[in-house]
């Protein structure tokens, strides 16, 4: 509406949408080159299932996903914000369209119009998801489909998959109503935008200063003023509340707010930024004044000693923190919310911090490798936050295994995760890092450091290496192995490339200023680099890591299988 001051800008626009909408618009929609591939993985697929059949049971009216950024170019929109909501909400259209065949033109229409794709992913993966997801009938065969190599494809097959669990036991009825509710209730702010400009800084804006602060802020009125404080209690309580969020930041504060329900009693908030619940489990867990002038600190203390590593744990410190850092370098932080309760209820206990950083530390690896069915993560952790002070609950009795331990068969899967063939670069690269840091003598690296993988086996052979391993298979298998791999600096990788053993230990040996990791020390006394060389240092290095963790029973790493 016009007024004095002038009229909105145009050329930015926002509406809320529910999927149906967005998914039928006239111009299709497209993820543009600039932007990263699929990437979601088990754990966010599950997540998005699971939050829309909780909502779907609730009978709620709608379901807010969250928002999308679209600019238009060239008779398309390209997708800026919100391609891995699209790409795995369109996945589980087909897969029902597949599984109903009675209504498969009926949803197909959400996925195609006159045999064009409502969706296109990056050119990469455009013709891959065409193929397996928009085009009828093949959602079960990418289920299946053997692993590719390329992270962005196996990725979609681990997402259909998912799909397939989670919605496989559902009969007919109940999945077409489910997917009706979808389609109809699940809805976006759609953010449309003339030109990438406007887009990035609508993106910006939103992700790194927006809802999370004024959540924070929310709480702290609320909390303050239904707390029953003198004025003087307030104030006090006031300023203590700012000197944490100025000792954690702003933005690490609010994420610390968001967990305070879960960290306190054990139960998840159904929704960010409930007023009424969090205040309804701040009052169970001992009230507002307890929670202002007892727990906050206390929860605050533990958060700031995780990010700087400078957990005091007595004789245990430096392998207490040596497991933090490693931990941080995992992409999501499930892991920390039982950290942080454990340290702020028992830190005084230093044994009993360490056998618990011990464990939580293989847990946690055990998830990030797949070890543990990511539909019992979220329980188990749910447990180390609840239990934290029962070792019964974390570790097991003679009667049942314990919320850290793993079950026999979760051993056997870790132990075959060691020794298996890793091809995802940032899971190859971060395993190798948390070996490095298990290593005599070994450093303590972060996913920001520079320091690569390098295969000294190339994956991509070689002249040289060729006629040393002439079996393609085998020298697939084994490029990617432990036993194979150092890690070197990024100039260090580019100059090794495909050359020979020899010529890449001067590289890795004799290069000024870089520095020589224990791992890369490990190869010294390898003279020639051999299958047999390979395969008996990654049991060497498998044997680390499982000492490391607790895991060695028996005979050794590999036969503790």
């Amino acid at each position: 509406m016009a007024s004095a001051f002038g009229e909105t800008p145009l050329g930015l626009a926002s509406e809320i949408k529910n999927l149906a909408a967005i998914l039928t618009r006239k111009l299709p929609l497209k993820v543009p080159r600039y932007q990263r591939p699929y990437t979601w993985t088990e754990r966010e697929v599950r997540r998005l299932i699971q939050d829309l059949r909780r909502a779907y049971e609730r009978k709620t009216a709608f379901y807010f996903i969250g928002q999308i950024v679209l600019v238009k170019n060239r008779g398309r929109l390209e997708i800026s914000d919100g391609q891995q909501r699209l790409a795995t909400l369109t996945m589980i259209v087909a897969y029902v369209r597949d599984r109903l065949p009675h209504r498969a033109k009926h949803y197909q229409q959400l996925i195609m119009l006159d045999g064009e794709p409502r969706l296109y992913l990056r050119d990469d993966d455009t013709n891959f998801y065409r193929g397996y997801v928009q085009e009828p009938g093949q959602m079960a065969e990418l289920a299946k489909l053997p692993e590719t190599g390329i992270d962005s494809k196996d990725m979609l097959a681990n997402a259909a998959q998912t799909i397939a669990d989670e919605l496989g036991n559902a009969d007919d009825r109940e999945l077409d109503n489910f997917l009706s509710f979808i389609v109809r209730c699940s809805t976006l702010n759609v953010v449309d935008a003339d030109e990438r400009g406007s887009a990035a800084t609508v993106y910006n804006t939103v992700n790194d200063r927006g809802l999370e602060l004024s959540a924070a802020d929310n709480l702290k009125c609320d909390l303050l003023e239904s707390s029953g404080l003198t004025p003087e209690e307030a104030d006090a309580a006031a300023r203590k509340w700012e000197e944490h969020e100025d000792k954690l930041g702003r933005t690490a504060f609010a994420k610390l707010l968001a967990m305070m329900p879960f960290l306190l009693t054990g139960e998840q908030l159904l929704s960010p930024g409930d007023l009424v619940t969090f205040r309804d489990q701040v009052n169970r867990a001992g009230g507002v004044r307890k929670f202002l002038f007892d727990q906050l600190p206390r929860y605050a203390f533990a958060l700031r000693s995780i990010f700087n590593c400078t957990v005091d744990a007595g004789p245990a410190s430096a392998d207490v923190n040596r497991r933090i850092k490693m931990m941080k370098q995992v992409e999501e932080w499930d892991w920390a919310p039982a950290a942080i309760t454990f340290l702020a209820e028992h830190s005084g206990q230093h044994e009993r911090t360490r056998r618990f950083f011990q464990a939580l530390d293989r847990f946690t690896f055990a998830c990030e490798l797949s070890v543990i069915d990511n539909r019992l993560q979220e329980g188990r952790y749910a447990k180390a936050v609840k239990f934290g002070g029962d070792d019964r609950v974390l570790y097991g009795s003679a009667n049942s295994k314990g919320a850290l331990e793993l079950t026999e068969g979760e051993h056997l899967k870790m132990i075959a995760r060691l020794n298996k063939s890793a091809k995802r670069d940032r899971s190859r690269r971060l395993l190798l890092m948390r070996l490095e840091a298990a290593m005599p003598g070994g450093s303590l690296i972060g996913m920001t450091d520079d320091a690569t993988v390098e295969h000294i086996l190339p994956k991509a052979g070689g002249a040289w290496w060729n006629d040393r391993f002439p079996d393609k298979r085998l020298r697939d298998d084994a490029a990617n192995v432990l036993g194979n791999l150092i890690l070197v600096t990024h100039d260090q990788n580019e100059l090794a490339d495909v050359k020979d053993y020899g010529a890449k230990r001067k590289i890795f040996f004799n290069t000024p200023g870089a520095p020589i990791h224990a791992l890369t020390k490990d190869i010294a006394n390898i003279d020639d680099w051999t299958l047999d060389a390979i395969e008996a240092r990654t049991e060497r290095l498998v044997r680390i890591l499982c000492t490391d963790w607790d895991m060695i029973r028996g005979g050794g790493a590999s036969q503790a299988a």
